[in-house]
């Protein structure tokens, strides 16, 4: 594989630039790798073979009104080793304290009633109800995130749009106790299959950021996303049984 090179980008305003330009650029085949830094304004491009700056400049501009420019050879690792200095805890403590959150809430509220089905429904009832409203602060570039991995949105790309509605939904049948087998099953088979298009992009090491929160925080796709949705799925097949 060549060393990685480095691209000032300009053009980009949010999420959803990020994800066209890196669906662009993965779009050739000879491209492995593609971190875009939205912060920085910069695109790191990793290929099996060489490719010439021009190649890269074209694919980024067939994303919409961007504009590539290679940075010289001298400053290549730099923007690139940005994202990897932030520790684990930085950057994954919105995921983390939000589930800690949701997760302390019912077991105070519920006080003497607590049974592990009660915590069950009130914890998932509070996670689709918050990760919903990430997702709903801006829905198309959640969409765009979302298709990059998602093996229903890559087919059905209006299965991003509507997604978050789906969460919603799924938090207030939990909150309502509504239909609670339909729900559960419902919510096991969303996030088993969710699960699969997380665990295949991570096998195919691609560098893509996680849309469980939408766009609101900049979390790369990992293997605490996997454990994320098998954990869910997890406990609807629990309150299935």
């Amino acid at each position: 594989m060549n060393h990685p090179r480095v691209f000032s980008i300009d053009g980009m305003h949010c999420g959803s630039c990020v994800a066209r330009i890196t669906e662009a650029v993965k779009a050739n085949p000879s491209v492995q790798t593609v971190t875009v830094d939205l912060a920085a304004g910069q695109m790191e491009v990793r290929a099996e073979i060489a490719l010439s700056d021009r190649e890269i400049t074209d694919l980024v501009a067939s994303a919409g009104a961007y504009t590539a420019q290679a940075i010289t050879a001298a400053t290549p690792s730099a923007p690139a080793a940005e994202p990897e200095s932030r520790s684990f805890w930085a950057t994954y403590r919105p995921l983390f304290t939000l589930v800690a959150l949701l997760a302390l809430v019912p077991a105070l509220s519920l006080g003497e009633s607590l049974t592990a089905h009660s915590w069950m429904r009130w914890f998932m009832a509070g996670f689709f109800l918050s990760f919903s409203y990430f997702k709903l602060l801006d829905i198309k570039s959640f969409a765009d995130s979302y298709r990059m991995y998602d093996w229903i949105a890559k087919v059905i790309p209006a299965w991003g749009l509507a997604y978050p509605f789906v969460e919603l939904g799924l938090g207030l049948a939990y909150a309502a106790d509504w239909a609670p087998s339909a729900t559960n099953w419902i919510t096991l088979v969303l996030m088993v299959v969710g699960a699969g298009g997380v665990i295949q992009s991570n096998l195919q090491k691609k560098s893509i950021r996680c849309a469980c929160l939408g766009t609101v925080f900049n979390l790369p796709m990992s293997t605490v996303t996997i454990v994320e949705d098998l954990s869910m799925a997890a406990m609807a097949a629990w309150m299935i049984v």
